[in-house]
């Protein structure tokens, strides 16, 4: 049950229980029928039936010479309440976010949401909620092809069936990874640190449900000499008891987050799961001018890193690094080691460390293929109970 009063303040737990109320919740329904709102960063231009919903076309509302929003309607379930509407459409913001790798935003009250009709004022009001950059450096690209959005529609679609069809504990969890992730890509230009930590920890989140600590448990090698020895030597068996209680207590986090991945999200299919930074350049020439072929643009460079390039090795120190560096910026706010917080290359940024006298070559997954990572594997997690 949500406040009275949400006082332009999200609890996500709210809209949580909006979007699948609980197995135990047996309270009254509104079936009246009501509406929320979603601002993305790119254009819809017609309706999407999703189940129980529809997503209906965008207004396109032109704020300055460079900002724009993106404003859709949304045909709420029966099931939601009139009041607090909005809860909804943050719920289904989250979902469309963590599905598209695009940022898309809601309202934080349910004001606008009884409006039959939206008038120019309402618009602007809308509007300030979530403006994007449409030109110049940094710009986004607001339509998109049409296979694309049609991609889009059905992924959300799947994913909604999937979140009605889990066991509502599952469905908590899951809700709940994809909000770090819609939080993540909501933050990205404010604090690439911040945004990179919730990429981190929307697949820690996961790792800890699908990957038992035993299956990453690693005893010290001398561990079983040790246990013979404190059978017979009292002082020594109080001493393997304090390192049986401290070992006991670590929870291989890190190793969990790498396993998880190496299991939903190997990097044999990185290539296939992550686009190319240039991808929807070249697929709009493609599209305005089908004799060319910028192919060129979507290739692999002579300077770029590629998975297939790289020994296990190193890939998994690549993950193991991610997981220090998000570490880092939870402890001592210290940001991430990258250069680009968007980068051209198709997978890695490379950077270098002087330490002890010497300089040391960094690899680093670039942002989007984190993101991509996430998407895959919490994806596959999901369809896999």
């Amino acid at each position: 049950m949500s406040r009275a009063v949400t006082a332009d303040h999200i609890l996500f737990d709210e809209c949580i229980d909006a979007f699948r109320r609980s197995d135990k919740y047996h309270g009254p329904i509104d079936e009246s029928s009501s509406q929320s709102f979603i601002l993305t960063c790119f254009h819809v231009p017609d309706v999407w039936p999703l189940p129980n919903t529809n997503i209906h076309p965008s207004i396109k509302v032109s704020l300055t010479n460079n900002l724009s929003a993106f404003i859709c309607r949304v045909d709420n379930p029966p099931w939601v309440d009139y009041g607090n509407s909005h809860l909804y459409g943050i719920a289904l913001s989250a979902i469309i976010s963590f599905v598209t790798g695009k940022p898309c935003h809601s309202t934080r009250d349910d004001y606008l949401c009884r409006r039959l009709e939206l008038e120019d004022q309402d618009l602007i009001e809308l509007s300030v909620r979530h403006p994007v950059l449409v030109t110049g450096p940094g710009a986004i690209s607001e339509d998109l092809p049409q296979v694309k959005l049609d991609e889009y529609q059905s992924a959300i679609s799947s994913l909604i069936s999937t979140l009605y069809s889990l066991p509502y504990k599952k469905y908590l969890e899951l809700m709940q990874a994809i909000r770090l992730v819609h939080l993540s890509l909501l933050n990205k230009r404010e604090d690439f640190g911040l945004s990179y930590l919730l990429l981190v920890s929307a697949i820690e989140s996961i790792a800890q449900q699908a990957i038992k600590r035993e299956s990453v448990k690693q005893p010290h090698e001398m561990e079983r000499e040790w246990k013979k020895k404190a059978k017979t030597d009292p002082e020594f068996l109080a001493l393997f008891s304090a390192y049986k209680e401290l070992t006991g207590m670590n929870s291989y986090l890190k190793e969990r987050y790498v396993k998880f991945i190496t299991t939903f999200a190997p990097s044999d299919i990185w290539e296939e799961i992550i686009p190319h930074p240039m991808q929807h350049h070249a697929d709009r020439i493609r599209s305005a001018f089908p004799l060319h072929d910028p192919d060129h643009l979507t290739k692999q460079k002579f300077h770029e890193a590629y998975p297939h390039d790289l020994p296990p090795e190193m890939l998994k120190k690549v993950l193991e690094d991610s997981y220090k560096h998000r570490s880092c910026f939870i402890h001592r706010g210290e940001q991430p080691p990258h250069r680009e917080p968007t980068s051209y290359n198709h997978f890695f940024q490379q950077t270098h460390s002087f330490e002890n006298n010497t300089f040391k070559m960094i690899m680093l997954p670039n942002y989007e293929l984190l993101l991509g990572i996430a998407q895959h594997s919490i994806s596959k997690w999901a369809k896999s109970i």
